[in-house]
């Protein structure tokens, strides 16, 4: 899952000129970008946004604070969002990828941040490479997410799969682009829509098409976001509709047991088969936030275990849980079948 660096421009007016295929390379996400959501929520309260869709979120947190959650504030501006606060299922796994954050786009986000304002001692050893900062970065983070993702996780997917879903059923482009948002103006081959500041501001996609990222905690209004790489495709964040505020559920977590035998992943693995299977590779992959070719090696293990069944139709693979599958997780252990007694 790519992380995105957002940088609010200066400009009246971000125009989005789109070339020949962009269009046709026009995609809206059918999943959340949890690392997204989490950089975006921390946000939502460095600049201390007062939305009443999230007052039981913030409540709830606010119940629930751990003091050196402030230091991930160390590392915001009100336009300057860190890309390398990573979110995976395990956050375990959350921990280790934050700790090491590829060192480049650290340092690079940490010196627009000392741009603006003098870095707390924190900061400057996050950005001098520092073991033990990183690995309280890396701590911080992930103990951030239970906290304030986790509990929230099938809410906020839910929320964009359902965005993904009725912008599908829009079709065209130029309608999709058209219903974005009251801000957003499209007139082809120009998306356009104001921002704070005194002058124009034009992205050229170049035939990378465009990326519409549905979020959760993202701001009233788009922005765009990963467009001054040549090689990245730009996304523009924009705000799903929420039907109403956000409040916590606790997602089942497989039993220590169950992880003993089977390993943190693999346990989560099997979970996710039997909540939302018969499901894909790729859609096993979006659930627990690893690659798809890390997804097929533990669906294979499961599968030559016995706890799930593979079904292919032509080069699709579709995975679900078998009786023993369905046993371990409920912590009981299946009768014999009768066929199998040697008596």
């Amino acid at each position: 899952m790519r992380r995105c660096r957002i940088r609010a421009t200066i400009a009246t007016v971000l125009r989005i000129l789109f070339g020949t295929d962009d269009l046709e390379r026009l995609r809206v996400a059918e999943r959340p970008d949890m690392s997204m959501e989490l950089s975006l929520s921390v946000h939502a309260l460095v600049s201390g946004v007062r939305d009443p869709r999230f007052r039981a979120w913030r409540e709830q947190l606010r119940a629930s604070w751990n003091p050196r959650t402030a230091l991930l504030f160390d590392l915001y501006t009100p336009t300057a969002i860190p890309e390398f606060l990573a979110v995976r299922r395990d956050p375990g796994a959350t921990e280790s990828a934050t700790a090491q954050a590829p060192e480049a786009p650290l340092r690079d986000h940490l010196r627009s941040v000392g741009g603006e304002r003098q870095l707390s001692a924190f900061a400057r050893g996050v950005a001098a490479g520092d073991r033990r900062a990183r690995r309280l970065l890396g701590n911080v983070t992930a103990d951030y997410q239970t906290r304030a993702i986790d509990p929230y996780r099938r809410q906020i997917e839910t929320i964009v799969t359902t965005e993904h879903g009725r912008r599908h059923r829009i079709g065209e482009p130029d309608r999709v682009l058209g219903s974005l948002h009251p801000t957003v103006s499209w007139r082809r081959p120009v998306l356009s829509f104001p921002l704070a500041g005194g002058c124009r501001h034009d992205v050229r996609l170049d035939g990378r098409g465009l990326l519409l990222q549905p979020c959760v905690f993202g701001p009233r209004r788009p922005v765009i976001a990963r467009f001054e790489d040549p090689a990245q495709q730009p996304v523009l964040l924009y705000p799903a509709r929420i039907g109403g505020p956000l409040r916590a559920e606790p997602e089942p977590t497989p039993s220590r047991t169950l992880t003993a035998l089977l390993g943190q992943t693999r346990a989560a693995a099997l979970e996710a088969i039997a909540a939302h299977g018969p499901c894909s590779t790729k859609d096993l992959a979006g659930h627990l936030d690893i690659s798809t070719a890390s997804a097929s090696e533990h669906a294979t293990v499961l599968a030559d275990s016995g706890l799930t069944t593979k079904d292919r139709t032509g080069r699709s693979v579709t995975h679900r849980p078998t009786a023993l599958g369905h046993a371990l997780l409920a912590g009981r252990v299946p009768a014999p079948d009768p066929e199998d007694d040697p008596a």
